[in-house]
């Protein structure tokens, strides 16, 4: 797990209302029972918690373990898109109102149905 990739410390920052600054090792490690030494690890990624631990933060919190360890459908959708620019017009496109939407994505559809004709007849 690389809590740097994921939802975990962004969603202590704003659980605790420590703004940029965020939630110290020492407060988490607290409310963890653990040593703060072990916070730590876990930031540098130089250990992995146990599954008990994850569980114990999720708890804390009060989000699912699987949100902290692979992040939300929105930090995963950014990883798998690499083209910024791309990543920018979806973001704006999700603000469109519904109908607007559903254009946008048959655009989409109807572009990328037509490549693959393409490439099938070219086949």
């Amino acid at each position: 797990m690389n809590f740097d990739d994921s939802l975990f410390f962004t969603k202590v920052r704003e659980d605790t209302n420590q703004g940029e600054e965020g939630i110290s090792q020492g407060q988490l490690a607290e409310l963890m029972q653990i040593h703060s030494a072990h916070i730590s690890r876990y930031e540098r990624n130089q250990t992995v918690p146990s599954v008990d631990v994850v569980k114990k933060f999720a708890n804390i919190l009060e989000v699912s373990a699987d949100i902290l360890i692979y992040g939300t459908e929105d930090e995963k959708a950014k990883s798998k898109i690499t083209d910024t620019e791309l990543l920018n017009m979806f973001s704006k496109a999700q603000q469109l109102n519904d109908h607007d939407r559903d254009c946008v994505k048959s655009l989409i559809k109807a572009f990328l149905f037509q490549k693959d004709m393409q490439k099938q007849l070219a086949s």
